[in-house]
Formats: C-alpha cells, structure tokens, sequence
C-alpha cells in the first residue's frame, strides 16, 4: 500500500515547465500528466529550471559568497525600512502570493499570507530560502519563464530581481497585482566608481532612467534614507550588489544613500 504522506495532490500554483500542465506534487516528487517529473530535494525545495543550457562549472544567479554577504548584512537590519515598505505595500494577500528572485529569503519572510512561494534561478538561494522558511514553497526557476499556472496568483512581488511585466500578466489572477523595489537614482551612488570622481556619462543617464516611477505603475512611492555602515556592513553591503563587478574595490566610507522606489501595479 503506498504511503499515504506520500500521496500526490494537484498544485493550484505551480505548473511544469515543460508543458504548462499542473503539478502533481508528493513528499518526493512532482509530476505531470504528460509524465514529466522533477525530484524534491531534501530541503523540500523543487529544480524546476529549464532551457538556456549551462556549462558545467557555470554559476546560475548570485554566487555563494554574495548570498552569505546578503543574508549577513540583511539580518543587520540595514534594509529593514525597504522590507517593511514592501510588507505595507502588500499587505495582507488572500491568495497565493510569489517573491521573484527571492534569494535566501529575507524579503519572503515579510510576505503575509498563508500560501507563499519563492523563487530564485539560483540553486543556492532557493535551499536557504527553503530552510529559513519551511511552511513557504521555493522552486528553482526563471523570473522570464515562470513555472507557474496561468492567472493563479492574488500578488507576485519582486525586490532587486527581475521583473518581466508580461509574465506577471500571465500568472495573475483578474485583480491581481504585482509589487517591485528598484532602485532610485541615487541608490549607493557613493559606492558606485567612477572615473574621475564625478558622474559620467554611464551615470547621469542611469539617474534619469531612475528619476521616475517604473514603467507600468499606477501606485509608487520613494523611498530614502542614509545608513550608517561599519567596515562589516559596507564589505557585505558590496558583496551582494552587481557593484562588486563594476569597481575593482570597495571605497572607504561610512555611510551610504538609500534610495529605491516602491511601486505596485494591476495585472
């Protein structure tokens, strides 16, 4: 007889990547109707990657020492306003709710609902995410490829990450609405290098882009602040920005502006 913890039940949310079909899921497995299957890994997270195919010694997402840097210098509380303004702006969602780009789980965390989902295209994230958060469900999967039934989510947030506007239509239900954090103009400028110390070219069109609300928006706020750093927090704070490919050092400094755009929109 089989075992009956085991037993599979269909997903309202996630969908197989392959063919779209709902999920099957089980303790151990997931699978679809057409006979695609995907093994659970022991931290009950889902690999549900596909496509782009990667070299073997390729690293998909943030690397591991950026991930230590993020969940180091994120429990410092340093972006605590930024977690707390997205909590805000979602609020209390009835409904299944995803975090794209969800890295190890700091910002799912503040979600509130009862029926949360993950995902990050980075194996490493989603098992920390997994292990930080166990009632939430994490998929290894693509921001542009969603493994995710059509209209079956209430809000799909997305903090930092990508945030492929016509696959949130897709995946939302009528009424539904999608939550970002990107960054403003001035986000980290003091760490950002530049060739003789003043805003290039590079520089001053990156602020213009950033100036206004993001594109599709019919609700944003800004959100600043400075944050005083120590020589912990400002390593951590480098490690786990694209910045760190972007300098060949971190610049000394003690503070940093803060500066990123809270904005929601319909599906």
């Amino acid at each position: 007889m089989a075992d009956m913890a085991d037993e599979a039940h269909r997903s309202d949310v996630l969908a197989c990547p392959h063919c779209g079909l709902a999920l099957l899921l089980s303790r151990s497995t997931a699978t679809c109707e057409t006979g695609h299957s995907f093994d659970r890994a022991k931290g009950g997270h889902l690999n549900l990657l596909i496509g782009g195919r990667l070299s073997s010694g390729a690293v998909p997402g943030d690397t591991p020492d950026a991930l230590a840097a993020r969940r180091r210098f994120l429990s410092s509380g340093g972006y605590a306003p930024i977690a707390a303004a997205l909590a805000e702006t979602v609020g209390d969602v009835d409904g299944a709710v995803l975090d794209v780009g969800c890295g190890e789980g700091y910002y799912t965390s503040h979600l509130r609902g009862t029926d949360r989902y993950g995902l990050d295209v980075s194996k490493r994230a989603v098992q920390m995410a997994a292990r930080l958060l166990p009632d939430s469900t994490f998929v290894v999967g693509s921001a542009y490829r969603l493994p995710v039934q059509d209209h079956s989510l209430a809000v799909v947030t997305s903090v930092f990450a990508p945030h492929p506007l016509d696959e949130f239509a897709r995946v939302l239900r009528p009424g539904g609405r999608w939550v970002t954090v990107t960054p403003g103009p001035m986000h980290l400028v003091e760490m950002r290098p530049t060739s003789d110390g003043t805003a290039g070219g590079k520089a001053l069109d990156r602020q213009h882009r950033r100036a206004s609300a993001p594109e599709g928006s019919t609700s944003a706020r800004r959100l600043e602040f400075r944050l005083d750093l120590d020589d912990t927090t400002a390593d951590d704070l480098f490690l786990m920005t694209p910045i760190r490919w972007q300098a060949t050092a971190r610049p000394p400094l003690t503070s940093v502006t803060v500066d990123v755009w809270v904005a929601s929109g319909p599906a």
